[in-house]
């Protein structure tokens, strides 16, 4: 079967809404399509599956009523980390690389893999038969895992295989003369001992897959009838499974479908980890080119398929998928099941697998298209473009002594009614009284439930009571003044605190709120930056303090914006959707920000990435070099994203003449960024930071350079924690929104924002936010901050923040295991 005759690959989605009432109880916050990382799934509280979870049960309903990729604001609420899949990040590549975007720009990404068996050796002149099947994604059907009252489920499955070139794997007892139009995309599951009784499912059959013993007589038996079939050999993942896949590699096997249970749990471990050994031990042998995999069990949602073919897989099967597609909550039904009743038509459920597929598929090409990668096939086994939790958190723990505390668990909390696991209801509250007061609150939590990072470092003094400084340094008498420049050129610019705002365009939020972040940083003296919607004439007044930033989109760039800037902002990616560019839905386009940022109103604007006209770092260099010529007297500050090369892009920023290496964490803010690349691209910052200071040390250049972090910072003890680590200060972002009332629902994304006015572009929601009191908010923000760090620096000893850098010696991580190391 191929899957194109010729032309770009597409699947026409349409709407498909649900014809019954969802049969789960889940919880959504006000205007939400799912439920969001790290928010509570339930009104009532209480547990949820930890593998099929609410998020991704309704998120699936999402994609496959729209066919659209599930897009949110505010930034990842969840867990820091999980296993199997979740302990995985993919990498991504910044400045030296093409670029790459397979769906809003013009290039093409393909997705497609060939499952068989190539010959080993061609002579010349000889043209063997080749059995090689082609799909255009790389994802396939297994049979329908749940009991069906009647055939709609089977149809529906094998119409939306047939209308997307893929497979539909069914048991024999699934086939009925129903199927027959949809016959080129069916792939019979015979067991050998039946092989015979069940010739009329295999004789025409494109795909045939077998379990059971004497696997390679019966695959010879199979292409005496159907000399061109594809015969895949099913076998579970297992601690022996390397083994015996190499000797059925060795027997002829073309596809190897490895099997793990539902939760992608196998006696090896789970699912990653056993599909990995399986690729290490075949290519070792040699013969990993020879043979095709299928990986199944437990592939929920769209970040498994580049994770699971990262690992070494070929192509994924999906099956709990197929019923949440239609509608069925698994665990969390409490009512009559449409989905699980076959009250729907096929041709409705055809059309919901497809748009999943589609939402898919545009996933799977924005993580390519992140990687710089051309097409799929490319992915498969390159482990060295995933980030394996494991080993980046044995790295990280390794810079600190590990200690207990005795009842407290470091794992991931229960997710808040309010807020998230990021964001938990203390640490929102602890920053509007700071907000109110410009004072420390008297009750408040600085680190929430994530499970990981900063939510599990503390600084000595707070774990060990007996710890006394080597110094006696009283908080009046430290300096938390940080220069902005040391290299010896450019002016000298410093600001009296280690921390200034991060880039909110112009369309992401509303111009009042830009204009009390700018009075903020006014007051404080300190910086904010525009972000890359524009410079609106509203805040010219305020150009002392407004970063200018070049965003690969270059929407409002003008070189008299450059001019007036103290400092200019590049940015090559943003944490919270690092290798994608920048997202502004549609409805927030309004004719003001379309003006602003040169384009049409309505139109949603996706900024490109990288840039485009940077293929290097001697491209950066001219990039930097443009920005000094327009504008000599400004500091050029360059922001990326946190992928495992994050040290090696820092070292050709310093390169490329610019002051400032502004590393923006995968946990971060944001208007709008895909759910995919919130939670699963690129590294958080906590990693990231010690890597880039360390290998800057290194490099004998770390004192030439300003390390800025952002990403992820909560808290006046974030900061703290991120200069101990490595930087020399901070950006922060969401926090003066939560100064301004954000309560963390994760709608900035919408048409007219939030409805505290914060991210709005709506006229009348503007005039929630009053410059004046917001800008009184922010500034006494910063100064409770203030006397939080000089406390934190007084009882750690220190006279200046610079002292604190790279001390992790002050620092402690906390374990649930009961031991200190």
């Amino acid at each position: 079967m191929k899957a194109l005759t010729g032309g770009r690959y597409h699947v026409e989605t349409g709407p498909a809404p649900l014809p019954y009432a969802v049969p789960a109880q889940f919880r959504f916050e006000e205007n939400d399509e799912y439920v969001k990382y790290g928010h509570a799934p339930f009104h009532s509280g209480g547990r949820s599956d930890p593998y099929w979870t609410p998020e991704i049960i309704t998120q699936t309903w999402f994609m496959a009523e729209r066919g659209k990729i599930p897009i949110s604001g505010a930034g990842y609420g969840g867990p820091f980390a999980g296993t199997g899949f979740d302990a995985i990040w993919l990498d991504m590549s910044e400045i030296v690389r093409p670029t790459r975007d397979g769906i809003h720009g013009r290039e093409y990404i393909s997705t497609a893999v060939d499952l068989g068996r190539r010959p080993d050796i061609i002579a010349p002149g000889e043209l063997p038969a080749l059995r090689l099947l082609e799909l255009p994604i790389p994802v396939i059907f297994n049979p329908y895992p749940l009991p069906a009252p009647n055939r709609h489920p089977f149809v529906a499955v094998a119409m939306a295989a047939h209308r997307l070139h893929t497979l539909a794997i069914i048991d024999p007892e699934e086939w009925n003369a129903d199927l027959e139009p949809f016959a080129e995309a069916l792939a019979p599951r015979v067991p050998v001992a039946h092989l015979e009784a069940l010739r009329h499912l295999w004789a025409r059959a494109s795909y045939v897959e077998l379990e059971g013993a004497d696997l390679a007589d019966a695959t010879a038996r199979v292409h005496v009838v159907n000399p061109d079939a594809v015969v895949g050999w099913r076998l579970a993942l297992g601690p022996e499974t390397p083994q015996i896949a190499a000797d059925l590699v060795r027997r002829g096997a073309a596809v190897l479908h490895l099997s793990a249970d539902e939760y992608g749990q196998t006696p090896a471990g789970s699912i990653t980890d056993a599909l990995r050994a399986v690729h290490r031990h075949l290519v070792s042998a040699g013969r990993r080119d020879k043979v095709s995999i299928i990986v199944s069990g437990g592939i929920a949602t769209a970040e498994h398929v580049p994770k699971a073919i990262a690992c070494g897989a070929d192509a994924v099967a999906i099956d709990l998928t197929l019923p949440i597609a239609f509608g069925c909550a698994l665990w969390a039904d409490r009512t009559h099941c449409g989905a699980e009743a076959g009250e729907f038509d096929p041709a409705w459920g055809g059309q919901r697998l497809v748009n999943l597929m589609a939402a898919w598929r545009d996933q799977l090409l924005e993580c390519l298209g992140a990687m710089g990668m051309r097409e799929v096939r490319r992915l498969r086994g390159e482990t060295g473009r995933a980030i394996f939790q494991p080993v980046e958190e044995e790295q990280f723990r390794a810079l600190f002594p590990v200690v207990h505390l005795d009842g407290h668990d470091t794992g991931p909390g229960e997710p808040p009614t309010m807020g998230d696991l990021r964001w938990t209801p203390e640490v929102l509250q602890a920053a509007w009284v700071m907000a109110a007061t410009g004072q420390p609150p008297t009750h408040g939590e600085y680190v929430g439930r994530s499970g990981g990072g900063f939510d599990l470092l503390r600084f000595v003094f707070e774990v060990e009571p007996q710890w006394r400084p080597q110094a006696v340094v009283e908080p009046p008498d430290v300096d938390l003044a940080l220069p902005l420049n040391r290299r010896g050129f450019g002016p000298q610019i410093t600001i009296p605190l280690p921390v200034y705002g991060g880039g909110m365009s112009f369309g992401s939020v509303s111009l009042q709120t830009m204009l009390a972040r700018a009075r903020a940083a006014t007051e404080i003296g300190t910086f904010t930056s525009t972000g890359e919607g524009g410079y609106p004439d509203e805040l010219v007044p305020y150009q002392d303090v407004i970063m200018t930033q070049v965003a690969t989109g270059l929407f409002g760039v003008r070189e008299e914006t450059i001019q007036r800037a103290r400092v200019v902002e590049f940015k090559y990616a943003q944490g919270a959707k690092p290798g994608l560019g920048g997202h502004l839905l549609g409805g927030k386009v309004t004719e003001t920000v379309a003006s602003m940022r040169e384009s049409v109103a309505w139109i949603s604007l996706y900024s490109p990435f990288p840039f485009h006209s940077v293929y290097s770092v001697e491209d950066h260099k001219k990039h930097v070099d443009w920005i000094k010529a327009v504008n000599p007297r400004a500091l050029v500050s360059v922001k990326v994203s946190t992928p495992t090369d994050v040290d090696m892009v820092a070292v050709g920023i310093y390169y490329a003449g610019a002051h400032i290496v502004h590393l923006d964490g995968g946990y971060g803010g944001t208007g709008a960024a895909p759910e995919i690349a919130k939670k699963n691209i690129a590294m958080p910052i906590e990693y990231a930071i010690p890597k880039v200071h360390q290998f800057l040390e290194k490099e004998g250049i770390r004192d030439e350079m300003v390390l800025i972090a952002s990403g992820g910072i909560r808290t006046p003890y974030d900061v703290a924690k991120a200069i101990a680590l490595g930087a020399d200060g901070v950006v922060i972002g969401f926090a003066e929104l939560v100064a301004l009332g954000c309560t963390r629902i994760a709608d900035c994304e919408k048409g007219k924002g939030c409805p505290f006015g914060i991210t709005t572009t709506d006229p009348e929601m503007s005039k929630l936010i009053d410059p004046d009191w917001g800008a009184t908010r922010i500034a006494s923000l910063y100064r409770a901050w203030m006397i939080v760090l000089r406390d934190i620096l007084s009882r750690l000893g220190l006279r200046s923040i610079g002292d604190l850098r790279g001390r992790t010696d002050l620092l402690r991580y906390l374990d649930g295991n009961g031991r200190r190391s």
